[in-house]
């Protein structure tokens, strides 16, 4: 099986994002883990956006949006891939995508919160800022498991310093350095908060800078006694999910995702 990941995008001077370095370590971490058997992954070079905001809100996911279509077109043609993972964490482009691939696409967050659904109740996710947050909890009530969830948590750090923490140290060490620690301490707290009041059962990690911290997370909250809780990050399951859809051969339903040129047209919507 032969995957292509696409990023959000690429800086104009197509210099590597954190996106590209973060789904790399990730993909890394899976296939130590023995997750990524038999998957052969390549991960998208991007394409260049100006970005002049330096935010994640809701104008920046419209730019990149329009990128990830393109790289989509280029990418289900032929037969060189049996699936596309977008791994963007506000699912940047995936409607769209869903539409005009003729292989499965997946979607961090869609997978992420359809795998929640399945092993459990209510759910959080945990985001980097408010816009995020919000953007992640409409598309959950797009697709339809708002019941389930409980609140959309913003970490509210910086994502150039929580990038700077991925960079320096090494996965497993991040959480023995003082800035790590820290950051760590503040996501756990959160976590911790969320499982109290809002009676979660499961946590998503909805962008990838805590998902690149979820061991070291998942070793806190299980000392602290939260080793019941799920953690589920959203990019592991997009890979997981796309594993599962070839396997059973199966793709997104074209009427779920219509365009013009729908043959068997339903009466009414």
């Amino acid at each position: 099986m032969k995957v292509v990941v696409i990023p959000p995008y690429r800086a104009q001077n197509y210099t590597p994002t954190e996106g590209h370095y973060m789904v790399r370590e990730l993909i890394t971490d899976m296939k130590e883990k023995g997750q990524l058997n038999g998957v052969e992954i390549d991960i998208d070079d991007g394409y260049p956006v100006e970005d002049r905001t330096g935010y994640r809100d809701e104008e920046v996911l419209a730019i990149i949006s329009a990128g990830i279509i393109e790289r989509v077109k280029l990418y289900c043609e032929g037969d060189r891939y049996d699936a596309i993972v977008t791994s963007g964490g506000m699912e940047p482009g995936f409607s769209a995508a869903r539409m005009i691939s003729k292989i499965p696409v997946t979607g961090a967050i869609n997978s992420a919160i359809h795998i929640a659904s399945l092993i459990g109740d209510r759910f959080s996710t945990i985001n980097l800022h408010d816009p995020a947050a919000l953007i992640v909890r409409r598309l959950v009530h797009t697709y339809g498991l708002s019941h389930k969830m409980a609140t959309a948590i913003a970490i509210g750090q910086p994502s150039n310093s929580m990038m700077a923490i991925i960079r320096k140290y090494k996965r497993g060490e991040r959480g023995k350095a003082p800035e790590g620690k820290k950051l760590i301490d503040e996501i756990v707290a959160r976590c911790i908060s969320t499982i109290e009041e809002d009676r979660v059962d499961s946590l998503i990690f909805a962008c990838p800078h805590p998902q690149c911290l979820q061991d070291e997370i998942r070793e806190r909250l299980d000392q602290e006694g939260y080793g019941e809780i799920q953690l589920i990050g959203a990019f592991r399951a997009a890979l997981q999910m796309a594993r599962a859809m070839v396997n059973m051969k199966l793709k997104q339903a074209p009427r779920a995702y219509p365009s013009d040129t729908l043959k068997a047209k339903p009466r009414f919507r």
